[in-house]
């Protein structure tokens, strides 16, 4: 038989749901028009009864109706379960905030209290310098850091604005405070832990307490529901009662015409009952007997090899923890170990000559080193020292071209003066001699004239005296030609004359300053070859120092030597005692990692054991749930047995009074086929189960049903 979903519809949720509120409702059919009171009552005003079947439909319908409401409870008590389970989840970690936050602050103040001493200078710096290592993030817990990943950067600046006005301390304060700042950290989540821990313990007694309370009632309403069952079948078995008080108020029996007044074939019905409920205990109690056998024995053998098990966990040997896997794995790493320690001090030995040869070639070479750089030292001063003296040398000869220089330029100086001089005087030369040939020109003429002059002065006429005029004229123009000539030769050589008069002046000047500036010069010289001997001396004597200097290097040369090959023998020892440190040092790690290995494998069977309890422990708790459940398996399967048997029985009972109240059997296969066939179509089989309603249906029905929610399902 296949099973057919019908399409769910979403029903509001409310507190209280109202039968209006169902799938289908219960509707008159649509060609009978006529009204519900009428048709409830008969022509004389009494109420009118439906007939047996339409009771029995109505009864059906009605219980679908109770059913499909239960199912909607339990929907809508699924949504709610999950709700509260959301909320009790959001509850939970709210509070685990809560704590997170409070432990933080407390913290926070801790750390304030500690380090500032309830006092904060003003800040320095942009940066604070170093700052105090806090313990605030809580990197190294789980709880701690999810709750303040989200505020990690607020986080971090209110750390860095706070403990960037603390002063810096010393290293040693530091650690102790970033110490006990962990040590309190540490103490808040531990802190927070319990306080969680104490939270869910009063939540899980409170649930104790409901679920004993709720069991407690179960237990005296089964206990109470059992005594009256009891008294039921007591009553029925010693009085012989009806049906309905023998039978429980349940629907699997089937409901019997109540036209039906026949005393005997009730009583034996209920007989029938009591007597398959009988066979039932019988059954289950036999079965609880077998199972109860069992369980002694099976207890028996468990405790048996239980009492085994410890004893032998008590008396363990080493051969057997030398059977165990551990064990040789271990050894196998020990072996390893070994191998590689010893393959590791062969290195060493290698490694420690190695290092002593590279500590001999060392000191050679850094001695080689030193002579050459003392080597290289002298040469350079000597280098020095000539250079000093070749630049001594230059200077003077730079100094005597210097003066050689200026000797020649002033010496050109004084030609270019006196070159310019010889040609001035040539100049005046030139206008003496043009006023000399002025002057004899003028001479002769005055010497022509004379005679005439003399003893014709008188007799001349006019003529003779114009002519005369005339040349008196013409000597007068020659003489004021031959005046500016003369003077101008007269101021050349006036001025040639006080220009030499006054280099005469200067020359005896500068003689006179000259044979002071040579007296001085004399005496300087004089001071300088007194100083140039006493510079020899002092040479001299610095020489003779020199030379012991060079006696006294030479012995700090030699103590030098001793001293770095005493200085190469105590490096030796001490490579050799920081040899002997290092062995010691790995002796040690060798022996702290077996001290190590040794509480690792001793943790690690003390876990090993441990998970082996609880597995033994899980492992009973299962074989004790799987037995428990065949116990309850088998004892359904006598009951399904019994009731099958029973069933059988009232099956054959019911056909042979069938087929004797029927005669031909006709009607008894009409009822056997309005079992089997669908009551829609009254065609095909019953093959198909609707989960909304419960009604069995065949497939075609079904599938129509499903695609039509208005569909109305009449049951014959």
């Amino acid at each position: 038989m296949t099973t057919t979903t019908a399409p769910i519809i979403a029903i509001p949720f409310s507190d209280k749901l109202k039968m209006d509120d169902r799938k289908r409702s219960l509707a008159p059919d649509a060609d009978d028009g006529a009204h519900k009171a009428k048709r409830r009552k008969d022509e004389n005003g009494n109420l009118m009864r439906m007939d047996e079947v339409n009771e029995k439909n109505i009864e059906s319908f009605q219980k679908d109706a109770i059913l499909r409401q239960m199912n909607e409870y339990k929907k809508q008590k699924k949504v709610l379960e999950k709700s509260y389970d959301e909320l009790l989840v959001k509850q939970r970690d709210h509070d685990d905030h809560l704590r997170t936050v409070d432990a933080w602050f407390s913290q926070l103040l801790d750390e304030v209290r500690l380090i500032a001493a309830d006092t904060l200078p003003p800040v320095t710096s942009q940066s604070g310098g170093e700052m105090f290592r806090t313990a605030l993030e809580f990197k190294d817990h789980e709880v701690f850091s999810t709750h303040l990943h989200a505020r990690s950067d607020n986080v971090k600046l209110a750390i860095a604005e706070i403990f960037s006005r603390i002063p810096s301390a010393s290293p040693e304060v530091r650690d102790l405070q970033s110490q006990l700042a962990s040590i309190l950290a540490s103490e808040k989540s531990a802190i927070a832990a319990y306080q969680q821990a104490n939270t869910e313990m009063a939540q899980l007694n409170t649930r104790l307490e409901t679920a004993s309370m709720r069991y407690i009632k179960a237990e005296k309403q089964v206990e109470r529901a059992k005594s009256v069952q009891v008294q039921k079948l007591e009553r029925q078995a010693m009085t012989g009662g009806s049906v309905e008080a023998s039978a429980p108020a349940t629907s699997d029996t089937p409901k019997r015409d109540h036209s039906e007044t026949n005393g005997e074939l009730e009583n034996g019905v209920a007989n029938e009952e009591a007597e398959a409920a009988r066979k039932e205990a019988t059954a289950l109690a036999e079965l609880r007997k077998r199972q109860l056998e069992e369980m002694e024995t099976e207890n028996e053998r468990l405790t048996t090899a239980l009492s085994a098990a410890r004893t032998k966990i008590s008396t363990l040997s080493d051969d057997d923890y030398a059977e165990t896997a551990l064990f040789k794995t271990f050894k196998s790493q020990h072996e390893e170990v070994i191998k590689r320690v010893n393959d590791l001090e062969a290195t060493n030995v290698q490694l420690r000559e190695e290092a002593q040869k590279l500590q001999a070639e060392r000191t050679s070479y850094r001695m080689q080193i030193d002579e050459e750089d003392r080597n290289n030292t002298i040469e350079t001063e000597s280098q020095i020292a000539r250079c000093e003296v070749d630049l001594a040398r230059i200077r003077h000869s730079r100094d005597e071209l210097t003066s050689e220089l200026a000797i020649r330029k002033s010496g050109e100086e004084d030609r270019r003066a006196s070159s310019e001089q010889a040609r001035d005087l040539a100049v005046a030369h030139e206008h003496r001699i043009q006023s000399l040939e002025s002057e004899v020109e003028r001479l002769k003429l005055q010497l022509q004239d004379a005679p005439t002059m003399n003893g014709e002065a008188e007799v001349l006429d006019n003529d003779a005296l114009k002519s005369k005029l005339h040349s008196l004229q013409s000597a007068y123009d020659m003489l004021n030609k031959e005046i500016p000539s003369l003077e101008e030769a007269y101021k050349k050589t006036n001025n040639l004359a006080s220009k030499k008069y006054t280099e005469l002046l200067n020359s005896e000047e500068l003689v006179a300053r000259l044979n002071a500036e040579k007296v001085k010069a004399e005496q300087k010289y004089f001071g300088a070859m007194k100083a140039k001997e006493a510079r020899e001396q002092e040479l001299r004597i610095l020489k003779s120092q020199n030379t012991r200097s060079g006696e006294i290097i030479s012995s700090l040369k030699d103590t030098d030597g001793k001293s770095r090959e005493l200085v190469a023998g105590l490096e030796r020892q001490v490579a050799e005692a920081k040899e002997g440190i290092t062995k010691l040092e790995t002796q040690y790690r060798a022996v702290e990692q077996k001290a190590k290995d040794a509480t690792t494998l001793k943790e690690g069977l003390a876990k090993q054991v441990d998970d082996l309890k609880k597995l033994v422990e899980s492992k009973d708790t299962d074989s004790l749930s799987a037995a428990k459940a065949r116990r309850s398996a088998e004892e359904a399967l006598e009951i399904a047995t019994t009731q099958l048997e029973t069933s059988k029985a009232e099956f054959d009972a019911f056909r042979k009074s069938s087929l004797k109240s029927s005669g031909s059997g006709g009607e008894g296969d009409d009822i056997w086929r309005a079992v089997a066939i669908c009551p829609i179509c009254n065609k095909n089989l019953r093959n198909t189960a609707l989960k909304t309603c419960g009604h069995v249906l065949c497939d075609g029905c079904g599938k129509a049903f499903g695609s039509n929610d208005s569909m109305r399902i009449v049951l014959a």
